[in-house]
């Protein structure tokens, strides 16, 4: 459940909640259930040698409790740099509650480690495959929020634009990587299920995960997880490998045995072939041409092992038939509009329907065989009229030559009396998954030109990153600062007093004049463009036209002040009503204004990808300062759209964001995040943790426990990541990082009369 709904509960846009938020009442929920069943069933379980007793235990509950006491320090470090603790249900980034923020994310992950523990003894394998479910079933809910946001503000297709995939991780709202943190995390969770998949539902379901994943990685645009997400996958590739041989995991080998070392190299060739195929394909025909082509490739494995060791009896009907059926289809093409791509599918569904009816029996093999082959031929002729269809003439022959490829192939597979790759379902359906993948990169690299400049610019970002990162170390002055941490949560207040002063980021303020609470919003002093104003909002319904604003406005310099109802999900503006309102110097005097908001009309957009609308309030004024009291925004139909526009509740309902000015927010790695905030000490420890568990699951006793390579894997990805992105900044991914980081150190060893597929059990 954990990693299940940890990347849909984030409400804080809609509640103005950020230290306290729905993740964390999940946890606390399940802890009070679980340790209350635990405690009422206590004596009925005998732990007996599933006790985990190794000296190493009393090393990692060690190093654990001195990280636990160093985040503790760090907290009241924190609360004495904000000038003491005052509690706040709705506090900022700068305030003390911050504090308790970040630091929470420890306790929760301890809170539910024993948890974890105690089922795993009882249960070995349904709660191994329990949190390995989670995780994947996380990667799916997070990256059907990225196709959702895709839809509704961009394309799914549009890779040029540079809107970047947030999901609904509200804690990118003033930038970060914590979506990128979360799919570094959960992907080898999906990859491993689909490795170990044992029926083609469960396979269709892993599959499905890790292609909405891949497709949410490439449009985050991050080159962190383009490099994490690699690298994870070799580490669990290798461990896996590893692994097996320790345990006897090749003692049971398929007839094909000995050629098994031979189709795992051979099976690449059809991999690198279509990316070949595909990226000349993609210059003239785009994703049609080269979508036409996957299409092609995938039947093609399973029509090989169909077709091997035929005959001419075979292939001459066949490709007879093939050329008749390309001729029908061809004329279907000319004759109705876009009639290309439904020759395309029906010559497709045609092959499939044919190997399934034979394999089933309900053909002969002396007919399905020159059917299927038939169909084939019919299947890359039309590959050629698509890319004629879409690209025109210059698009033919990139696409002739990829087909007699694929031909080609077909018949040096089907001549060969041994297969050139495995024939099992699950090999042959990660074949086809690694040309998806190779097909979304090929298209998110060459269908638009903004991940080529994300790449181009990387050395001067890095140039940036290791000055910001000086920038960062340079707050720690006393021996104090260098050895326990300035505090945690304290980099944003500490950039905003002492930073780069040309950077220093906009803030906001609740405060109160008697009974009377209103909003103090102030101005940044950096380069006040559209992207980098700080803004006060809410969301709201769509306002069916021309909104009516009515606010209160104290200032005692001139200034302006813009008020914005925009289609808008977290980072990025689209169709928006705007009034810029010039407001001159009345210290102590309130200033009434009624406006209407004029523009592009604000609507929700389809149904099946609703857009968000959000109201906004923002400072345009370099350094401005300004309050805002009663504030009111009606209608067409006459309703209030704004909830506590009074702030009688505080910041209820109330967010921020700054949409693309992040810096001053992060100190953009985990390493030096926590020598900020705790220290060398607190550095020196977690590093020990992470040391201490990829030591346990590659070299150490709990290396042959089948979660061992996904858990490896995914710390790896994650603190890939994290050099150069802040990820501990984001409370429920760090406690799922903590989390898997403890289930990583406490992993049993695994039984000795377990097989390779079952889960590992404790000795």
């Amino acid at each position: 459940m954990v990693p299940t709904l940890l990347p849909l509960i984030g409400l804080a846009p809609w509640t103005g909640w950020i230290t306290y938020e729905e993740f964390d009442l999940i946890v606390l929920t399940l802890a009070f259930v679980g340790y209350g069943r635990w405690l009422l069933s206590w004596g009925s379980y005998n732990s007996g040698t599933n006790a985990y007793r190794e000296f190493s235990a009393v090393l990692f509950w060690i190093a654990l409790a001195l990280f636990a006491g160093s985040t503790l320090l760090a907290m009241a470090r924190g609360f004495t740099d904000a000038g003491g603790f005052t509690f706040g249900w709705f506090q900022g980034y700068h305030e003390p509650m911050n504090s308790v923020r970040l630091a929470k994310s420890v306790f929760l992950a301890m809170l539910l480690l024993p948890l974890w523990r105690h089922s795993h003894r009882l249960a070995p394998g349904p709660s191994g495959r329990a949190i390995s479910l989670g995780m994947t079933l996380g990667l799916a809910g997070a990256s059907l929020s990225s196709v959702w946001e895709r839809l509704a503000f961009t394309d799914l297709l549009n890779f040029s634009s540079n809107y970047r995939t947030t999901g609904l991780f509200w804690e990118m709202h003033v930038g970060g990587a914590a979506l990128d943190g979360f799919f570094a995390l959960t992907m080898p969770f999906a990859i491993q299920g689909l490795l170990q998949a044992r029926t083609p539902y469960r396979w269709a379901a892993a599959a499905t995960a890790t292609a909405l994943g891949t497709y949410a990685c490439l449009t985050t645009f991050s080159r962190g997880v383009y490099l994490a997400i690699p690298i994870g996958l070799a580490v669990l590739f290798l461990l896996r490998t590893l692994q097996s041989r320790r345990t006897g995991g090749n003692a049971q080998v398929s007839p094909d045995a000995n050629t098994t070392r031979r189709s795992q190299l051979t099976s690449l060739l059809p991999v690198v072939a279509f990316g070949v195929g595909a990226a000349w394909m993609f210059t003239t025909s785009g994703y049609r041409g080269a979508g036409a082509l996957f299409g092609a490739a995938a039947i093609l494995m399973p029509l090989a092992d169909a077709l091997r060791a035929t005959t001419t009896k075979v292939w001459i009907p066949g490709c007879v038939a093939g050329v008749l059926i390309s001729a029908a289809l061809a004329l279907l093409a000319w004759a109705i509009p876009k009639g290309a791509y439904a020759g395309y599918v029906l010559a497709l569904i045609f092959v499939a329907f044919t190997l399934v009816a034979r394999q089933r029996g309900q053909i002969s093999e002396s007919m399905g065989s020159p059917m299927a082959l038939a169909g084939f031929v019919g299947t890359l002729t039309m590959v050629v009229s698509v890319a004629d269809y879409w690209g025109g003439t210059k698009a033919v022959w990139p696409a002739v030559a990829a087909s007699a490829s694929c031909l080609a192939v077909l018949g040096v597979a089907c001549a060969m009396g041994r297969p050139l790759w495995s024939n099992s379902f699950r090999r042959q359906g990660g074949l086809v998954s690694a040309m998806g993948v190779t097909f979304a990169v090929i298209a998110v690299f060459s269908g638009g030109e903004y991940m080529g400049s994300r790449f181009a610019t990387g050395g001067n970002d890095l140039g940036g990153r290791l000055s910001h990162w000086k920038l960062g170390t340079d707050m720690l002055q006393t021996p104090a600062d260098w050895w326990l941490g300035k505090g945690i949560g304290r980099f944003p207040a500490n950039y905003f007093l002492v930073g780069d002063p040309q950077r220093h980021p906009g803030d906001y303020r609740l405060k109160h004049d008697g009974d009377n609470n209103f909003l103090r919003l102030a101005g940044g002093l950096h380069s006040n463009g559209w992207g980098e104003v700080f803004r006060v909002t809410q969301r709201v319904d769509a306002p069916g036209g021309s909104p009516t604003l009515r606010a209160r406005v104290r200032t005692a310099m001139d200034i302006t002040v813009s008020f914005e109802v925009c289609e808008k999900h977290l980072l990025y503006n689209q169709a928006c009503l705007i009034k810029a309102v010039n407001f001159k110097a009345e210290p102590d005097q309130w200033q009434s204004i009624d406006y209407k908001l004029d523009g592009h009309s604000v609507t929700r957009g389809p149904w099946y990808a609703p857009k968000l609308i959000a109201f906004s309030v923002g400072m345009a004024t370099k350094g401005g300062e300004a309050d805002l009291d009663q504030i009111s925004l009606v209608g067409e139909d006459g309703r209030e759209l704004l909830a506590n526009g009074d702030f009688s509740k505080e910041m209820a309902h109330w967010f921020f964001s700054s949409d693309m000015h992040h810096l001053p927010w992060h100190i953009k790695s985990i390493f030096i995040h926590v020598l900020f905030d705790q220290g060398i000490l607190g550095l020196t420890l977690l590093g020990l943790l992470v040391a201490g568990a990829f030591v346990r699951l590659t070299i150490g006793q709990g290396r042959d426990h089948t979660m061992a390579p996904s858990i490896a894997a995914s710390l790896a990805g994650f603190v890939i990541v994290g050099l150069f992105d802040s990820l501990l900044d984001v409370p429920r991914v760090a406690a799922l990082f903590y989390l898997i980081l403890l289930i990583g150190l406490t992993l049993p060893t695994r039984h000795h009369g377990s097989g390779p597929g079952r889960a590992g059990q404790s000795t």
